[in-house]
């Protein structure tokens, strides 16, 4: 027991500061978009699982019907963690869960190594990577997502470490895993081949090629993805009203649903507003270019040189059947996408984990020379002008564009930035401070994003209107070029970062 304490110091340090850095920052958060929808769902089916009165989760209004489209089980876990509802505490919640990423990686760098101090170099990996840190406290929709998937990424490696496990607890294991993510999001059923390539690549290079030995293993393979399969989508039923109301029907519908996801809006994409359906092939890589920070961009590269032996490799083999399988998905299928990375933040604590591996494995070699050192030089300076942004823009960290960009600046007029209008939160509190100051008079506003993420953080005197023509102020941020609605003589307050606006307060009265 001590040993395996000793080897977790390193982490257990990692959680500490992880834990303090949460516990200052968690009220510093903006509510994003669609955020309150999320956790709004997540207090209906509870009361819909307890009392069975809300049709609403059975029958589809729209299209995009989040309330059955999807599986609000995270949302459901949250509210009962947070009764009141408290959206900081929401915040600091989704933190500690996301700290489930960042341990994964951890364990499975020193599975890998069994070098504790290196496979430290796991969670900060991730930590560095300013997309993922920056979605985790706001974004309950795609987070969760990659967190479970990495977790059940986990579970197949380490399941594949201990051939020993009995089979039934190996089912379990990963039915309820399989279904925890299949339910964050259906992209999870790409878990299934990935499962499949990481065995067979496996099995083939330790077999004799006897066909009757195939033959059974095969067998076995198809027993356990289909039991696997029954176990998380038993669950998926038990939390998805939609989905058990007439499973066969409705899977096929919410498969399609996901395919073609029903939201036809521009997306500013290298200095055009392109239409989410005509976004080129390249829209993925692109994004995944300018917003990862350069070193782990550089140890990806370097993989294929830095990876000994990569073909038996269990943890690089299975991190590169995720992101091919999930990249031919992308390509053959081709999925409506927007918000940049979001709807593959999933990848990201992937590609960590390869970079991370590939660090290890540098490190190691006995090469010390000046090449070495030019590139730790580099690669410490590039970690530490990371830290220094993500410092500048919080607590808008999922802005971050790295250098190939000229980072948030050089990104201006080409992507989104603030796409999920996290920024309002500071908008109102400069309101506040500075302009609805009077207790004794209301002051109606209105604004360009989502209006609960907005008068969420209203005071009493404040008050919101629907139109332009009744309001006092207009509050906007910059999707959409939403702040042209209005005369930009008005402006008496830009919330910025790096010199980039990113939300404008306009005075109209």
């Amino acid at each position: 027991m001590s040993n395996t304490l000793r080897r977790r110091y390193p982490l257990i340090f990692f959680v500490l500061f992880y834990l303090i850095l949460t516990n200052l920052t968690f009220k510093d958060f903006g509510e994003t978009f669609d955020e309150s929808g999320v956790y709004t769902r997540g207090i209906v089916l509870n009361h819909y699982l307890i009392h069975d009165d809300f049709m609403g989760f059975l029958h589809k209004s729209a299209p995009d019907d989040g309330a059955v489209i999807y599986d609000h089980f995270y949302s459901l876990v949250l509210y009962g963690l947070n009764p009141n509802a408290d959206l900081d505490d929401y915040h600091w919640l989704n933190m500690v869960f996301g700290l489930l990423a960042f341990i994964a990686l951890y364990e499975l760098l020193l599975s890998q190594n069994q070098k504790p101090l290196l496979s430290l170099l796991g969670p900060l990996f991730l930590f560095l990577i300013p997309r993922f840190l920056g979605d985790i406290p706001a974004n309950p929709k795609d987070m969760p997502f990659a967190v479970f998937y990495l977790l059940t990424l986990s579970a197949i490696y380490f399941f594949h470490q201990k051939p020993k496990t009995h089979p039934y607890v190996k089912i379990l294991v990963l039915g309820l895993l399989f279904g925890f993510t299949q339910s964050s999001r259906l992209l999870g059923l790409t878990l299934y081949p990935v499962y499949l390539l990481f065995d067979l690549h496996f099995f083939y290079h330790s077999s004799t090629h006897i066909l009757s030995k195939w033959k059974k293993h095969l067998l076995e393979l198809a027993a356990t993805l289909t039991l696997v399969f029954i176990i998380s989508n038993f669950f998926m039923v038990l939390t998805w009203p939609y989905l058990g109301a007439n499973y066969f029907n409705h899977f096929e519908e919410l498969l399609g649903i996901a395919k073609n996801f029903y939201w036809n809006n521009n997306d500013l994409f290298m200095g055009q507003e392109i239409p989410s359906t005509h976004l080129p092939w390249t829209y993925l890589p692109v994004w995944l270019l300018i917003t990862t920070p350069l070193f782990i961009l550089f140890f990806l590269a370097s993989s294929f040189i830095f990876i000994k032996n990569k073909m038996a490799n269990p943890l690089y083999i299975l991190m590169g059947a995720a992101v091919t399988v999930n990249v031919a998905f992308v390509l053959i299928l081709k999925p409506v996408l927007y918000d940049g990375l979001r709807h593959f933040l999933f990848l990201l604590p992937i590609l960590a984990a390869i970079a991370a591996l590939s660090a290890c494995e540098w490190l190691q070699q006995n090469q010390r020379g000046l090449l070495f050192k030019i590139i730790l030089g580099l690669c410490l300076f590039n970690g530490l002008t990371v830290v220094y942004q993500m410092t500048c823009l919080h607590p808008y960290e999922y802005i971050y564009f790295n250098e190939l960009t000229g980072g948030l600046r050089g990104s201006q007029g080409k992507f989104d930035n603030d796409y999920w209008g996290a920024s309002f939160k500071e908008a109102v509190d400069w309101l506040e401070k500075n302009e609805t100051t009077d207790p004794k008079k209301i002051y109606k506003i209105t604004g360009s994003g989502n209006s609960y993420q907005i008068f969420y953080y209203f005071t009493p005197n404040m008050k919101w209107v629907d139109n332009l023509k009744d309001a006092d102020y207009y509050i906007s941020y910059t999707r959409d070029n939403k702040q042209n609605a209005v005369d930009p003589s008005k402006v008496i307050h830009v919330v910025e970062r790096e010199g980039v606006p990113l939300n404008y307060i306009f005075k109209l009265k």
